[in-house]
């Protein structure tokens, strides 16, 4: 998720909009529509651990407030789409503060060709974002794949079948969420999805920012599928492998001596429904990233060694209850060499 600009006064004025008409603020007989969204949730992360938190918190404490809201409009004029979302966010990511922002999430407009292709121009997600937790069923996400996420001057690209479904995005000068520069992103998924067995798997490519920040060049693969075993139960494959390349050195402002540094993570899931309110999810994950290895000739001797070294593995148990279409209230613990003990949260939808 790229990190964005505050725009409160875009906010306040969609709240202005006539609540008479909060979801469907219009509808025409040959399809085009303007319609409200969003979603507030209040929530967050237990028991962060310092000796696990290597990437994920801007503070290990007992409790990490990951409280949400998005507010959004979107619509279609003829063959024309547009969207316009905006998040209020805590900025939890490592190098934040914790506190709230309020930012454009996505802004973009576009053409729907026909029923199965239509292309995205603006601030949207990178085309392997919409799958790249594909496998995981778990509420909080697991392993993160380390995708490029939402990006400005973005050119998308999608088409979508009974069972096919493709898709490519470009990136202009991407950045990462913390605003690093990170060069030109390249961002592709294929997938096919049926009843029983679906499968999506995604790749991207970065040009590197060429001096500018610690983020040189990178290649990641990722895969997610999804095994319906009944109608009740069903399991869950994720993972992913990346090159990124990384500087180790610094003079002034530019940055010298890129390394690569090989990355992986992997995520098995299972979800059974005990009926239409309640789910049990549970997971096991492990991940490993050479910049963590003490033994690797690429370690960062500036950074403290993690305490699990370069690889980590943690296992969780939870439960989603629906007492409405649009509430669910979640509840996940950890085991192992998980960054948190457990995770609760409230999100209600409209």
């Amino acid at each position: 998720m790229l990190k964005k600009t505050t725009v409160a006064i875009a906010f306040a004025s969609l709240f202005c909009m006539n609540a008479a008409s909060a979801v469907s603020l219009h509808e025409a007989d040959n399809g085009d529509y303007i319609r409200l969204f969003g979603e507030v949730g209040v929530g967050g992360h237990f028991g962060t651990n310092a000796d696990y938190n290597h990437d994920e918190f801007y503070d290990t404490k007992g409790y990490v407030d990951d409280s949400f809201a998005t507010l959004g409009v979107k619509g279609q004029n003829k063959n024309y789409i547009y969207r316009l979302e905006l998040d209020y966010q805590r900025r939890n990511w490592l190098g934040g503060d914790g506190e709230f922002e309020l930012a454009i999430d996505k802004m973009y407009v576009g053409y729907v060709f026909d029923d199965n292709h239509w292309i995205e121009l603006g601030l949207t997600d990178t085309a392997f974002d919409e799958y790249d937790h594909f496998g995981d069923f778990t509420f909080n996400k697991s392993v993160e794949t380390g995708e490029a996420g939402d990006q400005e001057n973005t050119v998308k690209y999608e088409a979508k079948f009974d069972h096919l479904v493709y898709g490519v995005s470009y990136s202009y000068e991407g950045k990462h969420k913390n605003g690093s520069p990170q060069g030109d992103i390249v961002n592709a998924y294929l997938g096919w999805k049926s009843d029983f067995v679906s499968v999506v798997a995604g790749v991207e490519t970065r040009g590197g920012s060429e001096g500018q920040s610690k983020y040189g060049e990178q290649q990641l693969v990722g895969l997610g599928m999804r095994v319906n075993v009944t109608s009740d139960l069903a399991f869950g494959f994720n993972g992913f492998l990346e090159d990124e390349d990384l500087s180790t050195r610094k003079s002034g402002d530019v940055h010298l001596a890129y390394e690569t540094f090989r990355n992986y993570g992997l995520t098995l899931s299972g979800k059974y429904d005990l009926n239409e309110s309640w789910e049990i999810i549970a997971s096991a994950n492990h991940e490993e990233y050479e910049g963590w290895d003490v033994e690797s000739p690429n370690f960062d001797y500036t950074e403290l060694p993690a305490e699990y070294g370069k690889e980590r593995r943690w296992a969780s148990l939870g439960f989603n209850y629906r007492p409405a279409r649009d509430i669910v209230l979640s509840v996940e613990g950890r085991v192992g060499e998980a960054p948190e003990a457990a995770y609760a949260y409230v999100r209600m939808y409209f």
